[in-house]
């Protein structure tokens, strides 16, 4: 019989499990450009390919924070794992663009059982540090898997041209962790169990199941800390699936210096989060959220006048960090607040962050087509500054 997994071990996948996810999250965005071209279709119908990826990851949480809640983390793990390696095999064959939405969907579906999952993970282990400084570090991961997936992507697509062969290379750490969560035994504590809820008097168990999601939707933080997800994710996610195109459009870049653009975003949200994993140990989330809204708001404002390789560059740097404040630190304030629906706090929240993914990403290149690639990326500063409203009154509710 397995042993239970050390808190060592525990956190070693949390790590690894979060860096295959920003390699997957982030798989198709510096692809764009070749998957445009190989079927032949406009930034509209590349914007509904993202969108419909969103949607996946928008309908997984749910489902993700039920078998954790009923059942454990492990299960949900595997799930995800499973569906991504199915999936990444239908992605690099499709032969015409309605499939390779679908493929998007379900991989994306996937992709939501593995970030819910490696959000409630950091509950299995005792660290003592306060729960937005361990979640920043958790998606300091994140953003590794998201810094080097784009970049040598751009490196190949420059060498070959060839966007299919990039999802069969993803099925590599795909496989390796679905054999990983398999072979490990996670811990089931209290706190993450649905029917390990407090009894009533009487010894009635307290009603979980559909009760305990209206429960937990009822909440205003809850509610609010969605739309600050919502808002927050539709302006970094609308950013980084779209800069690239913008780089080639707009400056003239090549496939490998528009992708270390994004690379470079990236490294720099993997920098801030870090960081915010230290300053959290001495600024409350409210601060880091603020400032990192305010700040990344006129970052984005100057990256539109940017215009040369170097400007662009240093601006995206900035964005970077001020984009990596923000989720990590609205997720570990609000969703340890009722640690025995943790999985499904967790998941109304992802939900919302999906639900911007969707949106924005439509609406960027909705705008982009209709209007100027400059007039859509207004919308990633507007969303900034709103976030920093919807959190402010989400922390002080209750």
């Amino acid at each position: 019989m397995r042993r239970t997994a050390t808190d060592r071990q525990i956190v070693a996948l949390n790590f690894a499990s979060m860096t295959q996810h920003g390699v997957i999250l982030l798989l198709v965005g510096p692809m764009i450009p070749n998957i445009m071209r190989t079927f032949e279709i406009g930034e509209s119908l590349a914007g509904l390919l993202l969108a419909m990826g969103a949607l996946g990851f928008l309908c997984g949480p749910l489902i993700a924070g039920a078998v954790i809640d009923r059942v454990d983390v492990r299960a949900a793990l595997l799930i995800g794992f499973l569906i991504e390696f199915l999936i990444l095999c239908v992605y690099g064959l499709t032969p015409v663009f309605g499939l390779a939405v679908a493929a998007h969907f379900v991989m994306l579906l996937g992709s939501s059982f593995i970030e819910t999952s490696a959000n409630v993970m950091p509950s299995l282990t005792h660290t003592g540090r306060p729960a937005h400084a361990v979640m920043s570090l958790v998606h300091t991961f994140f953003s590794i898997g998201a810094f080097i997936g784009p970049f040598l992507i751009g490196l190949y697509l420059e060498a070959t041209g060839e966007w299919r062969p990039v999802m069969f290379f993803a099925l590599v750490p795909t496989g390796i962790l679905l054999l990983w969560t398999g072979r490990l035994r996670l811990p089931v504590r209290e706190k993450t169990r649905a029917d390990a809820l407090p009894t009533g008097s009487a010894g009635d168990a307290v009603p979980t199941n559909g009760n305990h999601l209206r429960t937990v939707i009822r909440r205003r933080s809850v509610l609010l800390g969605a739309l600050t997800l919502m808002l927050y994710v539709g302006a970094e996610v609308g950013t980084s699936s779209w800069v690239v195109y913008y780089l080639q459009r707009e400056l003239g870049m090549s496939a490998v210096a528009s992708a270390s653009g994004l690379s470079i975003l990236w490294i720099f949200i993997l920098a801030g989060r870090l960081a915010n994993s230290v300053l959290g140990n001495r600024f409350s989330s409210r601060c880091l959220v603020t400032t990192s809204g305010l700040v990344g708001a006129v970052a984005v404002v100057l990256f539109l006048f940017a215009r040369t390789t170097a400007s662009a560059y240093t601006v995206l740097a900035l964005m970077g960090l001020c984009f990596s404040g923000v989720f990590p630190n609205v997720m570990g304030e609000l969703n340890r607040r009722d640690p025995q629906r943790v999985g499904t706090v967790t998941a109304v929240m992802a939900m919302g962050a999906a639900t911007g993914a969707g949106l924005f990403q439509w609406f960027v290149g909705f705008l982009a087509e209709t209007i100027s690639l400059t007039a859509a990326f207004v919308t990633p500063a507007v969303l900034q500054i709103l976030l920093v409203i919807t959190f402010q009154v989400a922390a002080r509710s209750e």
